[in-house]
């Protein structure tokens, strides 16, 4: 992968668009977390969670990151050195501190916001309101009718096509940048040549397992699976922080903090109109889009492992662990890439446009102690993130895609093992396409189509809050949402809005005299 993206007329031209809603996708996670809309339980006020809170924080994070933390985490730094922000010199001491920030501020707060906001609509409209399925025409039910005529089933029919084009662009998307990596680590772990048939086999391999891991104990093992990912990704990282530049790690990793601090709404809002510089464009503009792509992939696992969960709990998760998790990366891979840069002559940030992503994050493996099993390892992460993500997203598409379930029956294991089929099958041809075109960038062509997919799920993102909206404002004006709510925080939906406490020992009306 030679780069990210590059500037189109798309990113140029709606960049206020992705930019606002990023912005109020933000403001809407800290209403979550410190108003009483934080109270709401997915399932209602007796409803009890399904997993432990570190198996579902685990689960959550794991199939949205995928591999992308792992492999971006390592090189996005490099991307930003060579071609800064706000048109800073190339290579110059800013570029490089800006280069640490602007990594967490593409996977921080605002990045999560976007999957957060819908995960909670769905998970209401879900949990608490009774909707036949988590499919986008049953939740939007209240807005486009019940079906029952023509109108109605080509709308339904219209967003469910919407959100399943967008599953399977961000599944492409995710095994084209994950596969390029592990082929040219095995290749260089084992000594043989980085093959069309190696990339192949790889392909097979992941594809097969996660398709044989589609099974009747499938939230089980992805639980298994994710807390396993965790607990390895978090002793790698400690590996690096010993094996690296502790000093400046650790230094850079709270100056790159402030950095988004300070910055936050000038990086929130610089869509780069004067200057143009296409760095925006390039990146926090491509993120955006990217995400709002697979906003509803992710919100829709978010509301299915949230039962139980308030909205409070949810926004915690998804907007601070899940960033800091993706900070932990950049503050330890990034950091690490970057001193062996700076203090030991690897020329790394200069070679990245040659050799790509998966040629620069191997660079940097070979650098640790011990590179032959530091590579087998970040091998076993980048696999294992990839299958739970994959998972994720096949068993998504079959609980989407089938009929008449329940909300905790499993799909015709026929119609998951014809996902995940498909999920070999393309990334397939999207080899035998770069073999048979040399020199053609074909992940620059799907992270294109990822972009170009995210107008039509905005819209759908649109028509999904609408109908949260209508039927949540119906809940507060009857007084159904308190029962969502525990019996001690219902008073907060009351007009008199006062706790118990108050209520309590409030004087009593003076009595009127005769």
């Amino acid at each position: 992968m030679r780069s990210c993206a590059e500037p189109t007329d798309l990113t140029t031209s709606l960049a206020w668009l992705f930019l606002l809603l990023g912005v109020i996708f933000a403001v809407l996670a800290v209403l979550a977390m410190t108003t009483r809309w934080g109270d709401i339980r997915m399932g209602g006020r007796d409803a009890k969670p399904e997993y432990s809170t570190f198996t579902w924080i685990a689960m959550n994070i794991c199939n949205a990151l995928a591999a992308g933390i792992l492999i971006f985490g390592t090189v996005e730094w490099m991307f930003y050195v060579n071609t800064p922000p706000f048109g800073l010199e190339p290579g110059s001491v800013e570029a490089y501190e800006y280069a640490s920030a602007y990594g967490m501020f593409h996977w921080g707060f605002s990045a999560w916001a976007f999957y957060l906001i819908p995960g909670l609509a769905i998970g209401y409209l879900y949990w608490n309101k009774g909707a036949a399925s988590l499919r986008m025409s049953d939740l939007a039910r209240p807005l486009i009718g019940s079906g029952e005529t023509f109108a109605s089933r080509l709308g339904g029919f219209l967003l469910d096509a919407i959100v399943v084009f967008g599953y399977f662009a961000a599944i492409m998307t995710t095994v084209g940048i994950g596969t390029p990596v592990m082929g040219e680590i095995l290749s260089d772990v084992f000594g043989i040549e980085n093959s069309f048939a190696l990339k192949l086999g790889v392909i097979i391999v992941f594809c097969t397992f996660f398709t044989l891991s589609a099974s009747k104990s499938i939230a089980r093992g992805m639980g298994r699976i994710s807390d396993f990912n965790v607990k390895l990704g978090l002793a790698f990282f400690a590996f690096l922080l010993i094996a690296g530049d502790t000093g400046f790690m650790l230094n850079n990793t709270v100056m790159s903090i402030g950095t988004n601090i300070r910055e936050f709404v000038r990086m929130s809002f610089n869509s780069d109109a004067i200057g143009n510089t296409g760095f925006v464009q390039s990146w926090t503009i491509f993120y955006w889009a990217w995400y709002v792509a697979i906003a509803f992939l992710c919100a829709n696992w978010i509301a299915r492992t949230s039962y139980g969960r308030t909205f409070r709990e949810i926004a915690v998760s998804n907007c601070i662990w899940a960033p800091l998790a993706c900070w932990l990366s950049f503050s330890t891979l990034g950091n690490y890439g970057m001193g062996q840069e700076l203090f030991h002559g690897l020329e790394v940030s200069s070679a990245i446009n040659e050799v790509g992503s998966a040629g620069a994050t191997l660079m940097v493996l070979q650098t640790l102690p011990f590179p032959k099993v530091a590579a087998l390892v970040f091998l076993v992460l980048v696999f294992f993130n990839l299958a739970t993500s994959a998972t994720g997203s096949g068993i998504a598409l079959s609980l989407y895609t089938a009929k008449g379930l329940g909300p905790r029956d499993e799909p015709d294991r026929r119609l998951t093992l014809f996902w995940c089929v498909l999920f070999l099958v393309m990334p397939v041809g999207i080899l035998l396409l770069e073999r048979a075109i040399p020199g053609l960038n074909v992940l620059s062509t799907i992270q294109s189509m990822i972009t170009v997919s995210s107008i039509p799920v905005f819209f759908v993102l649109m028509t999904l809050f609408i109908a949260f909206i209508r039927v949540i404002r119906a809940d507060i004006r009857s007084g159904a949402v308190t029962k969502a709510v525990s019996p001690s925080r219902a008073w907060r939906w009351t007009d008199d809005a006062l706790p118990p406490e108050v209520m309590k020992t409030a004087p009593e009306p003076a009595k009127p005299e005769a």
